[in-house]
């Protein structure tokens, strides 16, 4: 029986290029080196990118894929200048564990062995948090003018977004990833390195998953801060708030949006709560039978859904982009990979982005906001949120 937690850290310690992890499902993808990459730059190019990529899809086995939160917003893009509206990257060595079960793509004996004959396991280890002194008071205003123009409009809601960075800071990216990783079991830990910069977190959601016809996705909305209620408790506090309402958002769009891609009856599971160590999720999985793995098609359609943008989705957009004071870039963006039958991406959330070169640290977190948002609640699922970020980064 290999040990899960060795592996990760012999698999960090050969500094991957992309990587996703999810524990509860004991599963690590890791990627190293590059054969080709496929980028989106303008948004003209959209369908020239979108071909290139199917196109190479046809002679290689897996590609990663990032897609910012708006592809089509290709303006202030200096702070995401190492990381396009889109990107494609097919690995010349992957190494993949699942079902305990170790299997390749492309050929790498050399790095195999240092990652199977490694003996170090990391420990969870903290430095002192990141402190956020921030007051978000410009967010507060932002939230203020959301339900005003909310109320004003045919918006139903908004998720309004922060980024904070932090100067003159390095840290171990490869401990933050395992902290990541061993603190949010019920989330998938992901790493997108392109040059200097590391774009990376642990999200509680997908996108998607496709695999041998069926598609899923996740309705994950509503936060409730975890302060170890049982769950009855938790269900009592959605039941009696606007939460139960957001989420209703999400799963009706949600599956409007998969008969459009299949005759087939949408299934729903049962309600269940997603209890994370800082908050309390509302999730409710939707899935429906596609024929082929259409994946660019999957994520026009789920992504973003009202969960990381509002809705109606196009007006939030609009929204977002007018009025947020930095340039969301993969934060809420898609990000994942493709095999020949099977594609999986999750959206990107609780995460940060590092300047190893720069030595600065951009962390991102945002609410979901409807015309009654009660505003110090919200303020209080924020800070909540910046949190779990800040608590997991290793700073040297």
């Amino acid at each position: 029986m290999v040990n899960f937690f060795q592996l990760l850290s012999a698999i960090l310690d050969n500094d991957p290029d992309r990587l996703l992890i999810s524990p509860s499902e004991k599963k690590i993808v890791a990627s190293y080196g590059e054969s080709k990459t496929i980028q989106l730059k303008d948004y003209k190019d959209y369908q020239s990118f979108k071909s290139k990529v199917l196109l190479t899809l046809e002679n290689e086995n897996i590609g990663f894929g990032s897609l910012s939160f708006d592809i089509t917003n290709d303006s202030n893009q200096n702070s995401w200048s190492n990381f396009p509206l889109g990107e494609f990257t097919f690995p010349s060595y992957v190494f993949i564990f699942e079902n305990n079960t170790i299997s390749e793509y492309g050929k790498n004996d050399q790095l195999k062995k240092q990652i199977l004959e490694s003996s170090k396991e990391k420990k969870l280890t903290r430095s002192i948090p990141i402190n956020n002194d921030n007051n978000h008071s410009p967010w507060i205003d932002l939230v203020e003018k959301a339900k005003l123009d909310i109320s004003k409009s045919n918006i139903q809601k908004i998720v309004v977004g922060e980024s904070i960075t932090y100067e003159n800071l390095d840290i171990d990216i490869k401990q933050t990833l395992f902290n990541m990783t061993y603190e949010y079991p019920d989330c998938v830990t992901f790493l997108f390195k392109n040059s200097d910069d590391y774009f990376f977190g642990s999200t509680p959601e997908k996108v998607f998953n496709y695999n041998n016809g069926i598609l899923i996705t996740d309705a994950l909305a509503g936060s409730i801060p975890n302060k170890g209620q049982k769950e009855d408790q938790i269900r009592n506090m959605f039941n009696n708030s606007i939460l139960q309402k957001e989420h209703n958002i999400v799963v009706e769009f949600l599956e409007n949006q998969l008969l459009k891609i299949s005759d087939n009856k949408v299934k729903k599971s049962k309600l269940k709560i997603k209890s994370l160590s800082n908050v309390n999720h509302l999730l409710l999985e939707l899935e429906t039978n596609v024929d082929k793995n259409n994946f660019f098609e999957f994520i026009n359609l789920l992504h973003p859904s009202p969960a990381l943008a509002g809705f109606p989705v196009k007006d939030a957009k609009e929204w977002i982009k007018s009025n947020e004071n930095f340039h969301r870039g993969l934060y809420t963006g898609s990000i994942g990979y493709v095999e020949k039958n099977s594609s999986y991406f999750f959206a990107a959330l609780r995460c940060a982005k590092f300047s190893s070169k720069d030595k600065n640290i951009t962390t991102f977190a945002g609410n979901g906001i409807i015309e009654n948002s009660k505003t110090n609640y919200e303020i209080n699922e924020l800070k909540s949120k910046f949190e779990a970020i800040n608590r997991s980064i290793k700073v040297n």
